[in-house]
């Protein structure tokens, strides 16, 4: 609870952002309600179950709209083209979001006008082939590792339905991350030298904190991936086959492909709906590699990475501010 002084503090602090908004002064108004959710969180980020005044809505919508402000202004240099451009201003509310591909749907970043398919080619990806062939000739390596594989992977696939189904799932869908966000893990920096400088590949989606990710991923016997969507169409998911059977497949945007013996690899872009399932009675173990969707230029894939920066920096200040008023939208 707050004492009186508190609460008259809080309504001079609310009345003094009223009077910012009205001249135009957000910047301004943006510093203060940073400073309430900082002195009176409960405000601004009540209990589900506590109602709310019409006044305290009014504040919520408003934080929400000056923080992803804030980084629309923070960031809307950034872009050597129209699309990565659009991009910016998507990701931060500036223009509505429209994907223009049937079953894709990102929950994080998503550029427009971006070709891409359900599957792809692995020789679609310049040099892709042989860095497949390269990385497979350390499969043992890799599957000496699957022992280790003992962290449930769904905690890395973004946000998921709250179900029994997803939650069983964590028991059986398990994970070796040997590097996120561009950063070896204590595992990956285990690994041979040869393997490592693989993993700095320009191939992989290099664009810290976000990507790329390299995980050893193992699927249970008799187990099922319910459909879900990726966080970007930046990037393209290469699985490499560790241990396989012709029981498994992926199903991306309803399309669906087999493991058999002899496939080298299966790429795809995780931004459509995609599932998967391992039917038979032993376990599916892939290597899994972030790489960049090839339609984006060199300039633009510096861009994006200037903006995951940016982003990262002004979240770590201010995301929860933006996601405020999502209770406004429930």
């Amino acid at each position: 609870m707050t004492n009186k002084n508190n609460n008259d503090s809080l309504e001079e602090t609310l009345a003094r952002i009223t009077a910012a908004i009205n001249a135009g002064h957000y910047n301004d108004a943006f510093r203060l309600y940073s400073e309430v959710f900082s002195l009176w969180p409960e405000y601004l980020s009540p209990a589900t179950s506590v109602p709310l005044t019409k006044s305290q809505a009014t504040h919520i919508h408003n934080v929400g709209n000056l923080a992803r402000r804030d980084l629309f202004v923070k960031t809307q240099s950034i872009g050597s083209s129209d699309r990565i451009k659009r991009a910016v201003a998507i990701f931060c509310g500036a223009e509505q979001k429209q994907f223009d591909k049937a079953l894709q749907s990102p929950s994080f970043l998503y550029v427009p006008n971006l070709p891409s398919a359900p599957f792809s080619d692995v020789n679609s990806v310049k040099g892709l082939n042989a860095y497949v062939a390269a990385l497979s000739e350390y499969k043992g390596v890799f599957i000496s590792r699957l022992s280790q594989a003992n962290e449930p992977y769904i905690h890395d696939t973004g946000d998921v339905p709250n179900t029994k189904e997803w939650a069983q799932l964590a028991l059986k869908w398990n994970s070796l991350h040997l590097m996120k966000g561009g950063e070896l893990t204590k595992h990956g920096r285990q690994l041979p030298e040869e393997i490592k400088a693989l993993f700095d590949s320009p191939i992989l989606a290099h664009c810290p904190v976000h990507a790329p990710e390299v995980v050893i991923s193992v699927l249970q016997p008799n187990t099922k991936i319910p459909p879900h969507f990726g966080i970007s169409n930046i990037k393209w998911t290469l699985h490499i086959p560790l241990i396989i059977n012709d029981k498994s497949y992926l199903n991306v945007a309803n399309e669906k492909v087999f493991w058999r013996e002899g496939k080298t690899a299966i790429l795809f872009d995780d931004s459509y709906q995609h599932s998967a399932e391992n039917g038979a009675d032993t376990a599916r173990a892939v290597l899994i590699m972030d790489v960049w969707n090839p339609h984006l230029t060199l300039d633009e894939r510096a861009d994006i990475t200037q903006f995951i920066s940016a982003y990262s920096e002004w979240s770590s200040q201010y995301g929860a501010l933006a996601t405020l008023d999502k209770r406004l939208y429930a």
